[in-house]
C-alpha cells in the first residue's frame, strides 16, 4: 500500500493541475457567485451625530450580521443613486430612513431590526431620566430574571421553513461540484491500473487485493478532503464568511461527503471498460447531480415535483442539505443525522459492489485469456 501511494504522490507532484483547477475554480465561482464578500449584509450608513443616531450606528457595528461603511448623508445619496443595489441607512435623533431600490425581506428585517434599536435605546433613556443609571440596572436585571411574557417555543416543520443566504449557497454547491471531479479523477487511477496491467504485477509482488483498493481509494479520499478544507478554511478565515457557528460541524459532514463521492466513483468505473468512457459519464452526471441536488439553486423553488422526486439519487443533495443544516437553519449534527447515515450507508453498498463488479471483469478477462 505505501507504495501506491508514493506512486499517486509522485503522479500528483507531476501533474498537480487537476487538484489546483477544481480547487481554484471553486474559489472563484463561490467568490463571484456570493458577492465577493461574506454572509453579512453590507450597509451605508449616515448619521446627525445625534448622541442616539451614534448609538444604534454603534450597536449595528457591533452585530455580526452587517458590515457598516460610514458616509456623509450627500456621499450616501450620492451612491445610493449611482448603484440601486445599495442598502443605505440614514439615521436621525428619533427617526430614521432605510435607503433601497426595492422592498425585499433584507430590507423589511433591517428596518424591524433598527425599530428595535431605537426602541430599547428610548426606554432605556427613559427610565434613566426618571429614576437614574441605578435604576436601570435593577431594571435591566428584573427583565432579564422575570419577564413579561412566557414563550413556548416549538420547533417548525422544517418544510415550511426556508431560509436563504447566497454567500452559503455558492459555497457549498460549487464546493461540492467541483471536489465530485477530483474524486473521480483520482478513483479512475485503478482502471488504469488494471488496463495496463499494472494492478496484476502488483498482485504477484504479494500485495493482496484489499491493500491495492485501500491504497488507490484511501489515496483518492484524502485528495478530496484536502480540497474540501481548503475551500472551507480559505472562505472562513479569510474572506469571512459567515458559518453560524457550524464551521466544525461542516468540516465532519464534508469528510462524509468525499467517502459517497469515491464510492459513486468506483460504481462508475465498474460499469465500464474505459477511462475515456469513465469521463464522460462522470461529466454528465456530475452536471445533472448537481442540478437536482440543490447545488446550482435551492430546492425550494423549484417547482416540478419530477425534478424535487430525483433529489435523492444525487449524492450532492445529501452533502448540500446537512451542510445548509447545521448552518444556516443551526442544527446539530444528531439533527442531521438521516443525511449523513444515508451518505455512509449508501457510501458502503456502493464500494461493495463496485468492487464486486471490478473483480468479476478481471475473472472474465482472465478466463478468456
Amino acid at each position: 500500500m505505501k507504495g501506491i501511494w508514493l506512486a499517486r504522490l509522485q503522479n500528483l507532484k507531476r501533474k498537480p493541475l487537476v487538484l489546483i483547477s477544481m480547487t481554484v475554480m471553486t474559489v472563484i465561482f463561490a467568490y463571484i457567485l456570493s458577492g465577493g464578500v461574506g454572509s453579512s449584509l453590507t450597509l451605508l450608513v449616515a448619521t446627525d451625530n445625534t448622541t442616539m443616531s451614534n448609538e444604534v450606528l454603534e450597536r449595528l457595528q457591533n452585530e455580526d450580521d452587517y458590515t457598516v461603511t460610514v458616509l456623509t448623508e450627500n456621499e450616501l445619496q450620492k451612491i445610493i443613486k449611482e448603484k440601486r443595489d445599495k442598502i443605505g441607512l440614514l439615521l436621525h435623533e428619533k427617526t430614521y430612513s432605510v435607503l433601497s431600490d426595492t422592498e425585499s425581506d433584507v430590507v423589511r428585517m433591517l428596518s424591524l431590526a433598527v425599530e428595535t434599536m431605537y426602541n430599547d435605546l428610548a426606554f432605556h433613556d427613559q427610565v434613566v431620566a426618571v429614576a437614574g443609571e441605578s435604576k436601570w440596572e435593577e431594571v435591566e436585571k428584573g427583565i432579564l430574571e422575570e419577564p413579561s411574557f412566557l414563550l413556548k417555543k416549538d420547533s417548525m416543520d422544517e418544510s415550511q421553513v426556508f431560509r436563504y443566504d447566497g454567500a452559503l449557497q455558492s459555497l457549498f454547491g460549487f464546493m461540492l461540484y467541483f471536489v465530485f471531479y477530483t474524486i473521480s479523477i483520482n478513483v479512475q487511477f485503478i482502471l488504469e491500473d488494471k488496463r495496463t496491467g499494472i494492478w496484476n504485477r502488483l498482485k504477484l509482488a504479494s500485495i493482496s487485493r484489499f491493500q491495492l483498493y485501500f491504497g488507490h481509494l484511501s489515496f483518492s479520499y484524502l485528495i478530496g478532503l484536502v480540497q474540501m478544507l481548503l475551500v472551507i478554511f480559505l472562505f472562513r478565515f479569510i474572506i469571512g464568511t459567515n458559518m453560524y457557528g457550524g464551521f466544525w460541524k461542516v468540516v465532519v459532514i464534508s469528510s462524509f461527503y468525499v467517502l459517497l463521492v469515491m464510492a459513486f466513483s468506483l460504481f462508475i468505473i465498474s460499469l465500464v471498460k474505459t477511462v475515456s468512457q469513465s469521463s464522460v459519464i462522470i461529466s454528465l452526471l456530475a452536471v445533472a447531480f448537481a442540478m437536482i441536488g440543490g447545488a446550482y439553486w435551492p430546492l425550494e423553488i423549484v417547482q416540478s415535483d419530477g425534478l424535487l422526486a430525483m433529489k435523492w439519487l444525487s449524492p450532492i443533495y445529501y452533502g448540500m442539505e446537512a451542510l445548509k443544516r447545521v448552518t444556516i437553519y443551526g442544527e446539530t449534527l444528531v439533527g442531521v443525522g438521516t443525511y449523513i447515515s444515508m451518505m455512509i450507508l449508501l457510501a458502503a453498498l456502493l464500494i461493495v459492489i463496485g468492487i464486486t463488479l471490478l473483480e468479476k471483469r478481471t475473472a472474465r478477462y482472465h478466463s478468456s485469456e
